[in-house]
């Protein structure tokens, strides 16, 4: 996998929570309740939004046509990573108020995605040589795994993490077979 398919992966696993949370079951006992997977939620866009910081924002601070993509995207982050804390702090997860409000801040989640995929990844294959897209898709993979294992910023470890568990099992596996691949190289 490429940095390229790991963006979009992960992409793929955050809009799955989005639509997955407003049908969760609350309360304690719950495995996988909305408290729970807005948790997962706010971890994987934590982990992703530092991995592409370290593999495409860092290398193309140095274009000057993407300075103002960068300090756009990283306030843009910041903004949805306070309201996304906000969201969970607020106590009537089952209400109407709280949807509402989740489905604000998933919108903004989305635009954020959105220009992701629009704007940094086309800038990004443009300027970037295969040497620093090959150097990318390292950093993005240890980047990722150094913000999941780092512990959850979220909430407590817990062993319902399973969306947890299943990001860090993928990129150990995509690690190993870039490790296999450059050996047989």
């Amino acid at each position: 996998m490429d940095v390229w398919q790991l963006i979009a992966r992960d992409h793929a696993n955050i809009t799955d929570l989005i639509r997955e949370i407003p049908y969760a079951l609350n309360g304690p006992g719950v495995v996988r309740s909305r408290e729970q997977l807005l948790a997962d939620l706010i971890d994987e866009l934590d982990a992703h939004a530092e991995a592409i910081d370290a593999s495409l924002l860092e290398p193309l601070s140095a274009h000057n046509r993407a300075s103002g993509l960068i300090s756009d995207l990283r306030r843009e982050d910041h903004q949805v990573m306070q309201q996304l804390d906000q969201l969970a702090a607020y106590r009537g997860k089952g209400s109407q108020g709280w949807l509402n409000t989740f489905e604000d801040v998933t919108y903004l989640v989305d635009q954020h995605l959105s220009r992701h995929t629009n704007e940094l990844l086309p800038l990004a294959r443009e300027v970037l040589s295969s040497e620093q897209v090959q150097n990318a898709t390292s950093t993005f993979i240890r980047a990722k795994m150094r913000a999941l294992q780092s512990g959850t910023r979220s909430r407590p470890q817990t062993a319902a993490g399973g969306g947890l568990f299943g990001a860090v099992a993928v990129l150990a596996a995509v690690a190993l077979g870039l490790i296999a691949l450059r050996s047989a190289l």
